[in-house]
């Protein structure tokens, strides 16, 4: 714990059995669970760990430092880099067996200039519009790179609108599937699905899913539900301050809440440098004792107050969960997300590195060292 109490709770139990429920339903194919943006805030290194032992044997992560930490912690499974590497890191990614994405001729230029090969996929654009190497040219970019050196294990593209189920959306993801099918090189190594699309078991899931988001027991949208999915993290701290303030009072920057009458404020040391949201200033909710409870005025860099006037016997060191459930209530990321204005994507994975990650479950006893060494952020 950090000394204000503010964490995050990863249940390992929970994120293992959302893999173990893919891994049935998207049978003959594999998964590859997605690590990055830190695991999506959930903390990357100890998740890969439980995964690697419960039999995961290849990773996805968006940069190359990203693999390059799971490396030095240990992991021993495949790590695919999603996004561009530099030339003059491709040494290092061949010595730590790291397989880089190849998506485009300017990149293979510019990796002329160095003598390193390390494994690669290619990465076609069928709609995207991202990264990607145009579908007619991929016959002549396998070549190409295959000429240079490369051994191309895999190729694979990303699906833009399979969260979605309107008419016009599901035919651009068949589409986007057709072309792939149509143009992918022969290769090994096939994956297409993210977790929206592994939902609706599309283009059979290929070889490989990467699974995101779902892993960590949230929903890829609001059409695409699965109950079956546990959620990983919770977002928790305490009340470090309570007073009463009178009618006519403003609370925080701007006093952009006035008091209507006297109230009972309770001060919550987290802010917007943590990673919570501004934008829930005057709109979001946090649990205390079980109970709702509103923000009132402006979020802080460190600190937010909420109204606890309808809360008996409330102190210095009660419990506030803002991700999470209490008692009977729940607050969920998809609730934050929406008065936010965003996706349960973002919500998790701006969670900041002063907010402290502790990891529950049955699997995560051997790596209470670890976590007992090192301050996991």
């Amino acid at each position: 714990m950090d000394s204000r109490n503010t964490y995050v709770l990863i249940d390992v139990d929970n994120y293992i059995s959302n893999l173990d429920f893919f891994r049935k339903y998207c049978e003959p194919a594999k998964i590859m669970p997605v690590l990055k943006a830190n695991a999506y805030g959930h903390g990357a290194v100890v998740l890969s760990k439980v995964a690697e032992k419960a039999g995961y044997d290849f990773f996805a992560v968006a940069f190359l430092e990203e693999a390059i930490e799971l490396r030095k912690n240990g992991i021993s499974s495949d790590i695919l880099v999603l996004n561009f590497v530099a030339p003059e890191m491709l040494q290092l990614a061949e010595e730590m067996n790291i397989t880089i994405t190849l998506y485009g001729f300017q990149q293979l230029e510019r990796y002329k200039t160095v003598p390193f090969r390390p494994k690669a996929h290619i990465e076609i654009d069928t709609g995207m519009r991202r990264i990607g190497i145009e579908p007619e040219e991929a016959d002549d970019f396998f070549k190409q790179a295959r000429n240079l050196g490369f051994y191309v294990e895999g190729a694979y593209t990303h699906l833009s609108v399979a969260d979605e189920l309107k008419k016009e959306s599901r035919e651009f993801t068949e589409e986007q599937i057709s072309k792939f099918l149509k143009y992918v090189p022969d290769v090994n190594i096939r994956h297409v699905c993210n977790t929206a699309a592994a939902i609706q078991k599309l283009g059979k899931c290929f070889d490989y899913v990467r699974v995101g988001i779902g892993s960590y027991g949230l929903n890829p949208s609001g059409e695409l539900y699965l109950g079956q999915l546990k959620p990983v993290l919770s977002w928790k701290t305490i009340v470090s301050h309570v007073k009463w303030v009178k009618k006519g009072d403003g609370i925080s920057y701007g006093r952009t809440y006035i008091a209507p009458n006297d109230m009972k404020i309770a001060t919550v040391p987290v802010g917007y440098a943590d990673g919570y949201w501004r934008n829930l200033s005057n709109r979001g909710q946090v649990l205390i004792k079980g109970t709702r409870c509103k923000i009132v005025g402006k979020i802080c860099m460190d600190q937010f107050m909420v109204d606890v006037s309808h809360l008996q016997n409330i102190s210095i060191g009660d419990e506030v969960v803002l991700i999470g459930e209490q008692d009977n209530e729940q607050i969920t990321a998809e609730e934050i997300a929406k008065l936010a204005g965003t996706i349960n994507y973002e919500v998790t994975s701006r969670i900041g590195n002063r907010v402290l990650r502790v990891f529950v479950g049955s699997c995560i006893s051997e790596f209470e060292d670890y976590e007992r060494k090192i301050s996991i952020r």
